[in-house]
Order: structure tokens, then C-alpha cells, then sequence
């Protein structure tokens, strides 16, 4: 049990007492609550408490205030040790532990206990990467070149993380520099990014807040690579913070994550695209060559026990056409492929690419010990959407309407009923192509776009829940399907339908072989 005052708290049992007596506490109320109580004395941002107590779904911040006042409420007296922050987030003061199993807390901050970053980092588990070489050396070049910092720009699930982890394991494989590793995603306050560098690097806190010139002092000492995972959401102090590390240590060298440049002197940023895939009615060599088949190929057959492990005999000359469209559906995107693969386990090919329709928002992590942020497409999306300001939201979720690739003429017009003028539209664009919520693609002086059919589907789902209570109009089956599929759903809907039609098709193709 928890003490606040004349509060006591069973986190066990998610209760609240009151001079005894239980309180009625709502679940989102409750989890808030335990989310303060896990960071005592410490800033709690309104960012990490929406992301923790609403992973796949994106709500305004005046939600997160009236459980905030019904927290308040329940606690009577104790209501003040709620605190304030203005612009920031929440402070819980004064709680202590009752149980002798569990010693009060120590809310002294400690570099090993920095919001769930450790102080000795580790590089994500190594994953061989497929279709990803040319991009590893382009990599590699520029900061042989010289070049301080490489920004790997990309939507969320394109493979990023994978990518920087993967040069950091080769360099330290080879034994030439030291890597240091700086995971973000967990870092909510932009107070603690120079703890969490000084924790990477390993600079000694232990007698009071880090020094930024102690710790560029110790990176002139040993200078290396600094890998800085996931900056999206801190990526202005991340941009400041990193200019000054590197103007005082310039033989250090830095790769970023981010769905957007970082935007400080000397960095080139490189666009990680998703997966190749292969084309309509590709042969099936040509399918089963594709990065984003061979990536689904191999999660399928790691998690799946009725394939081998080994060998592509087993598929069939109509699975792997199936494979094809899986891999076209999701755009080659390396997470929606993964969940997929995880998917096919229960329903088998077939199935899969028929669920797809309508439920591609629902695809789920295939690693339970994945971040919050990709459990889900959904959460995946929601994500970046929290970076966004209501503009760009209602900008986004409009362009979600176009089908395919469409022009800056097309998107002002789409976009008319919403009153916002020509000159907000485009910056809205182009703020959005920055963070990698729209492709950009060029042809002589013209620049298109498009969405990620991965991205367009779940917009299009969450508007559809959004006006379901006060709408008849249900979505059309063709405003969940990935951009380019129209002509392929066509292609895939002449096969014969359902299991029998998939057998009558095979014996054909047997008496053929014949």
C-alpha cells in the first residue's frame, strides 16, 4: 500500500481508499495515477502519460484534464499533491510505501533509473537486413567522408532503428571506434536529454546533474559514434544539444533516427525507403527475390510450425502470387510485414490478404517485447500524429480521401470545404512530407505525393469510428485499400474465390504440368 495523506493506494489491486472507505476510480483515472506514482518527484509530460494510457488511439489534451480534476477530486485534502506544471505535465508529491515488503521509494534521480533508460546501452538485438546494403554503405561513406551527422528519415515501422543498429554492431565487430547508443522513445522531458547522453557515454553523475564540457571533454578523450534513437518528439533540443556536443568534440560523428531532419550544420539526411516490391503478375522468381517477400517469408516461417524452415518448395505457385500482394498491400513496410507474417500463422494466405480489406489498421506486433509505439499500426500512427498541430491533423486526414499519387492543385482542392487558406495548405504539406507522413516523389521541376496505404487505411478507419455515432454513411470497401491496390484487388478477384476455387485452380495448373 501507498500512503498520500489520508489516501491510501493498492496499486496490486488498482483500488483507492478514503479514511478507509474505497473510492470509485475510473481505469484511464487509476492508470494515470499509477504512471505518477511509478515517477514520484519527478515531471510525468502530458506526452508520456497519452502515450502510456492511450497507445492506439489518438485524444486531445483536455481528456487527459478532466481525469486529471477526477483524480483530484477522489483525493480530497491530498488533491494538491497533484501539481502543475504549466505547459509540461505533472509532479506527485509525498507518497510513501506502508508495506514492509515494499521500502518507500528513493525519488532522488539517479542515472541508472532515468525513465527507463539504463545507463549501460545496448544495441537493439541484430536482425539481418535485407534489401538494405546500398543504403548501409551510403551510410557508411558519408561519415567517412567527413560528414558529422547522417539523419535516417522515415515514416514509423520503415526500419530505421534496424539500420542505425546495424552500422553500430559493424563498427563495433570491427573494433575501430566506440559506439554509443541513445534511445529517445522512453525520454518524455527534454530536461533529461544531457543525462541520458551522459549516461550513454558513461560520464560518472553520481555527484549531482551531468556537466555538458565534462561531457564533451570525455568525448574529445574518446571520440565515436554517437547513435540517437527516435529524436521526433525532443528533436529541437536534440538539434541543439548535438550542435554543441559536436562543434566541441568535431571528431565525434553522430547517426540519427527520426521521422524528420534534425536541421544543424553538417548533417545529411537519407530517406529509408520501404521494402522493393514486386509487381503485378511478376513471375514468381521475381517475387520471391523481393526484400519485402523474403522479410515476410522469413517471419512467417519462424513463427509459423506447419512451414519449414528452410527451402520455398512448399509454396505453391498461387501462395507466392499471394505473398506478392501481401507485400504490395502494405506498401513493403518492414513492421506491417512482420504483423502480417504473425497474422498468416492463424488464417493462412489466402485469408490474410482477404482480411487486409478491412482490417489493416488491426495488424499487431509479432514480438511481444515490442515498444508501445508498435504494438500496433495504429499506435505506430498515432505517434507520429501526437508531433502534429491541429492544422496538419485535419489537413492529413482530408488527404487521406485521395487515391494515389495527387498534386498540390488537387490536394487545395480536396481540401476547400475545410476554409483553411491556400497558403496554410501548403505549409501544412509540406511540415507533413518533412515528417514523413507523405512521400514525395519527383518528375523534372513537379513534385507528387502520396500516402502510405499502411497510413491512409488507418486514417481512414479512425475518421470512420470518429463519425460512426453521427453518420449512416458507412466507408467505401475501396477507401481502406493501399493506394496502388484498385487494379490489383481487380487482378486478385478473378482467381477463383474461396478454398474450392484455389484447389480447382491448382489441379489446373498440375494437369498443365502434365
Amino acid at each position: 500500500m501507498i500512503s498520500l495523506g489520508q489516501t491510501m493506494i493498492s496499486r496490486e489491486h488498482r483500488d483507492v481508499f478514503k479514511d478507509g472507505v474505497a473510492m470509485r476510480i475510473g481505469t484511464r483515472a487509476f492508470d494515470i495515477l499509477d504512471i505518477l506514482l511509478r515517477h514520484q518527484g519527478q515531471l510525468v509530460s502530458k506526452e508520456l502519460i497519452l502515450q502510456s494510457v492511450w497507445p492506439d488511439t489518438v485524444v486531445e489534451e483536455n481528456n487527459l484534464q478532466v481525469h486529471i480534476s477526477a483524480l483530484r477530486k477522489a483525493l480530497g485534502n491530498d488533491r494538491e499533491r497533484i501539481r502543475t506544471v504549466p505547459g509540461r505535465g505533472y509532479v506527485l508529491l509525498g507518497g510513501e510505501s506502508v508495506d514492509a515488503h515494499n521500502p518507500p521509494h528513493n525519488h532522488a534521480r539517479t542515472p541508472s533509473m532515468l525513465h527507463g533508460i539504463s545507463c549501460h546501452h545496448r544495441l537493439p538485438a541484430r536482425i539481418a537486413l535485407l534489401g538494405r546494403q546500398a543504403l548501409l554503405d551510403e551510410v557508411s561513406n558519408a561519415l567517412a567522408e567527413g560528414c558529422a551527422l547522417v539523419t535516417l528519415i522515415g515514416p514509423g515501422g520503415v526500419g530505421k532503428t534496424a539500420l542505425a543498429a546495424e552500422l553500430g554492431q559493424t563498427l563495433l565487430d570491427a573494433g575501430t571506434t566506440p559506439v554509443y547508443f541513445v534511445p529517445l522513445a522512453q525520454l518524455q522531458c527534454a530536461e533529461l536529454l544531457l543525462e541520458a547522453f551522459a549516461s550513454a557515454v558513461g560520464v560518472d553523475c553520481s555527484g549531482g546533474d551531468p556537466d555538458l564540457q565534462g561531457l564533451i571533454r570525455c568525448l574529445q578523450q574518446q571520440p565515436g559514434l554517437i547513435i540517437l534513437d527516435n529524436c521526433e518528439h525532443l528533436v529541437e533540443s536534440v538539434a541543439s544539444l548535438l550542435e554543441v556536443i559536436l562543434r566541441g568534440a568535431p571528431a565525434v560523428r553522430a547517426v540519427a533516427t527520426s521521422r524528420e531532419p534534425l536541421r544543424i550544420a553538417g548533417e545529411r539526411s537519407l530517406q529509408v525507403p520501404p521494402l522493393d516490391v514486386p509487381e503485378l503478375n511478376a513471375s514468381r522468381e521475381t517475387i520471391l527475390r523481393s526484400a519485402s517477400a523474403q522479410l515476410f517469408l522469413r517471419q512467417w516461417r519462424a513463427l509459423d510450425s506447419h512451414l519449414t524452415a528452410d527451402g520455398k518448395a512448399e509454396l505453391d505457385d498461387y501462395s507466392v502470387e499471394l505473398v506478392g500482394e501481401i507485400c504490395r498491400r502494405l506498401d513493403g513496410m518492414p513492421l506491417a510485414l512482420e504483423m502480417a507474417a504473425a497474422r498468416a500463422c492463424a488464417l493462412g494466405l489466402y485469408q490474410l490478404v482477404a482480411s487486409l480489406d478491412g482490417s489493416l489498421h488491426m495488424l499487431s506486433a509479432s514480438l511481444r517485447t515490442a515498444p508501445p509505439r508498435q504494438q500496433t499500426l495504429q499506435a505506430s500512427l498515432a505517434w507520429s500524429l501526437r508531433l502534429l498541430g491541429r492544422e496538419e491533423r485535419t489537413v492529413l486526414r482530408r488527404l487521406a480521401e485521395l487515391d494515389g499519387r495527387f498534386t498540390l492543385e488537387r490536394a487545395c482542392d480536396a481540401l476547400q470545404r475545410t476554409r483553411l487558406p491556400r497558403a496554410c495548405i501548403m505549409d501544412c504539406i509540406v511540415r507533413l512530407a518533412t515528417k514523413s507522413l507523405l512521400m514525395v516523389s519527383a518528375q523534372g521541376p513537379f513534385r507528387f505525393y502520396r500516402m502510405l496505404g499502411t497510413t491512409r487505411a488507418c486514417l481512414l478507419i479512425a475518421s470512420a469510428h470518429d463519425t460512426a455515432s453521427t453518420e449512416t454513411h458507412a466507408p467505401r470497401a475501396q477507401d481502406y485499400d493501399a493506394p496502388s491496390a484498385l487494379a490489383t484487388l481487380q487482378s486478385i478477384r478473378a482467381v477463383p474465390a474461396g478454398p474450392d476455387g484455389y484447389h480447382a485452380r491448382h489441379q489446373r495448373a498440375l494437369a498443365i504440368g502434365r
